[in-house]
């Protein structure tokens, strides 16, 4: 369970570099499951699936329509709720308002977002935070 706690950073910080490798093995997760998808899959048009990197609220309709398959709405829900919480921890950890990790949901700030909470620094720990 020690293992496990470790590896989801459950005490409420992530720092950058850990950032920057959730942030990557989700990305490389969610691609995996978009090309395997859209190679077994004929019909899904790919354009929809790259716009949902940015603005995943495009896949909705698709998927009601029926034109969407379910395991890319599924994989982009789990990236992006990933990516939020990982945001969220990550802000803290920069010493920032927990609700900057929540702008990574913000279509289209999300990416900028991402990139600004990978190269944030740490903040700096004074005497008076032991206090």
């Amino acid at each position: 369970m020690n293992t496990f706690s470790r590896l989801m950073h459950c005490d409420g910080c992530t720092d950058r570099l850990t950032y920057q490798r959730n942030v990557a093995l989700l990305a490389f997760g969610k691609a995996t499951v978009d090309l395997l998808t859209l190679a077994f899959i004929p019909g899904t048009s790919a354009m929809q699936v790259a716009a949902a990197w940015l603005n995943p609220f495009n896949l909705i309709a698709p998927w009601l329509a029926g034109d969407m398959p379910t395991m890319i709405c599924l994989s982009t829900f789990l990236f992006f709720s990933a990516l939020v919480w990982n945001s969220v921890h990550r802000a803290r950890h920069a010493g920032w308002s927990h609700w900057m990790g929540l702008l990574t949901a913000v279509p289209f700030v999300g990416a900028v977002m991402t990139v600004v909470l990978a190269l944030a620094p740490a903040r700096k720990h004074t005497v008076w935070d032991l206090i």
